[in-house]
């Protein structure tokens, strides 16, 4: 068995201890010119959510390894709610990630090989009192403008799962593609234990990637915690892979 066919068995796991989601609306037209061939903008009513994903992850390890082995890290990856075909005509929700960051260099150097998603570097600071939740990403190279900004207010109350369009649309997404160290799409799915959540206010926001979007507007904001995940690899549309590379 090769190494990626066993890992795909085996998969990835770890336990998110916070996910914060900053969500926003913006125009499908707009947002289908961002997509590789093969994807189109998911619309949730009128709008396509589009957002930031904020993440601090402990354990995170093939899932035949011992936690204790496990590493910590933060990361950030800027997200597109979009759709496409499989190769029977079935239509996968997911999300397309454009570029992830994360301060953790054994993250850099395995995403992309060992495992899908490419994981630029970058300073993230991250701090939390339970309540408040404040995020700083800082890109390492300076033709990356993706950094970002961010602080939100946790709404009190226990989580639970959002009855709201936004909130079902960015958690229920299990699938992501973002484009491998060659251009080609890759993709990787997600599998929380739950998909409960808190809602929460963004009392400041400056993001480089939702300021490229003139149609932008605030959509609902979440954060889940404290919840175990398996990541494993899964089959990207041909269509958009053959359109990634090209």
């Amino acid at each position: 068995m090769s190494r990626q066919a066993a890992q795909a068995r085996t998969g990835v796991v770890g336990t998110i201890r916070d996910r914060l989601l900053v969500n926003a609306l913006a125009d499908p037209d707009e947002a289908a010119r961002v997509l590789p061939p093969g994807l189109r903008p998911h619309i949730t009513g009128d709008a396509t959510v589009i957002g930031c994903c904020l993440l601090t992850i402990e354990h995170i390890r093939p899932s035949v390894v011992p936690a204790a082995l496990g590493l910590s890290l933060v990361a950030a990856a800027h997200r597109i709610s979009a759709e496409w075909d499989d190769e029977l005509g079935a239509t996968t929700v997911g999300v397309y990630v454009p570029v992830r960051h994360t301060s953790s260099r054994p993250a850099q150097v395995v995403g992309g090989r060992w495992f899908p998603g490419v994981h630029l570097p970058a300073t993230i600071r991250t701090a939390s009192d339970g309540e408040h939740l404040r995020w700083t990403v800082e890109p390492r190279f300076a033709s990356d403008r993706y950094g970002i900004r961010v602080q939100a207010q946790v709404a009190a109350g226990p989580a639970t799962e959002p009855s709201e369009p936004i909130g079902g649309t960015c958690l229920a997404a299990s699938v992501g593609l973002s484009p491998d160290r060659r251009g080609t799409l890759e993709a990787a799915r997600m599998e929380p234990e739950h998909r409960t959540a808190q809602p929460v206010e963004i009392t400041e926001l400056d993001s480089g990637f939702l300021a490229g979007f003139t149609s932008i507007r605030p959509a609902s904001s979440y954060v889940m915690r404290d919840v175990r995940v398996r990541w494993t690899r899964a089959s990207a549309p041909s269509a958009a892979a053959e359109g990634a590379a090209a």
